[in-house]
């Protein structure tokens, strides 16, 4: 027997339809998660600690999530269930948001104005495959960018490359680990070796490989895909095409990212060298993605 959808009630309301932004890291979350943020009625969460605990309790080890579904939706729910509440504790329009929670337990009177739960925190498409069977009616927009972009911006990076420093998450025992893109022991093996361009690119190769996989799981009636590249000159039709997938109402304005590095900016940002790296490690999705390749080779 079919079982019923779960039901999280937060601040007296039901929670139905929450809407999840995912993405690679320096893919574009943050703007979408910026103009969805500011729409009205929806409180937009992002990097909460239980949620985060959450997200890298996945992220560390994969099979977590696949031997245990049902209780690490339970795990997902209760973290987002935890980062939703709002209370003159934590409500930023409240005069008494620093007063103690175990005073301002109930909700505050901000939290009727809210009609939509959403989240896009850092790293939070490692949790989709959980997410879809935490939340059976959540609606997921991701978001994709040229990998060498992406790779130039992560280096610029300290809290990402930081993964990859010794004290960083193992990938001793897990395989496939989507997190590093590594996917087979050989992979594994190598990982040390390479340079931080290429375990960028191997990251950023895993993030859109688990979003081709969610593209075949889920429907469209569940699942939205937007190209970072495509936002500029087009943030009217984005904000219409959210309206119409989420029910969200975003403004055209907030899509609009200023001073942001202009697609291909990776032909200055990233040496030959790193340009090569990349390509060895993830030309097969840059090509399948439309990104045209310019230089090949292997990686250091």
């Amino acid at each position: 027997m079919k079982q019923p959808p779960y039901i999280l009630v937060v601040n007296g309301t039901k929670v139905r339809r929450p809407v999840f932004v995912l993405g690679a890291p320096h893919s574009g979350v943050g703007l979408l998660a910026r103009a969805l943020g500011r729409a009205p009625g929806l409180l937009l969460g992002s990097g909460h600690a239980a949620v985060m605990n959450a997200v890298y309790t996945v992220a560390r080890r994969p099979s977590v999530a696949e031997e245990r579904v049902s209780g690490t939706a339970a795990l997902l729910r209760d973290a987002f269930a935890e980062s939703w509440q709002l209370t003159p504790g934590n409500c930023e329009r409240c005069p008494d948001a620093r007063r103690p929670a175990r005073e301002t337990a109930a909700p505050c009177p901000h939290a009727a104005g809210v009609t939509a739960y959403g989240d896009a925190s850092p790293d939070l498409l490692y949790t989709a495959p959980v997410l879809s069977a935490a939340f059976g009616d959540a609606a997921f927009v991701q978001i994709i960018r040229d990998g060498r972009d992406v790779v130039a911006d992560m280096l610029d990076d300290e809290r990402e490359t930081a993964w990859f420093r010794p004290g960083g998450m193992s990938l001793d025992g897990e395989l496939p680990h989507p997190f590093f893109g590594v996917e087979t022991e050989e992979e594994r093996d190598r990982h040390p070796s390479l340079s931080e361009a290429a375990k960028c690119a191997m990251r950023w190769r895993g993030a859109v490989r688990l979003s081709a996989r969610l593209r075949s799981e889920l429907g469209s009636d569940r699942l939205m895909t937007l190209r970072y590249e495509d936002l500029g000159g087009r943030e009217v039709e984005t904000a219409e095409q959210l309206l119409a997938f989420t029910g969200i109402r975003v403004s055209a304005v907030e899509l609009v990212e200023a001073g942001a590095a202009p697609p291909g900016a990776h032909r200055t940002r990233l040496t030959p060298e790193q340009r090569a790296d990349v390509h060895a490690v993830a030309r097969t999705e840059l090509s399948r993605l439309g990104y045209t390749e310019r230089s090949a080779g292997a990686p250091r």
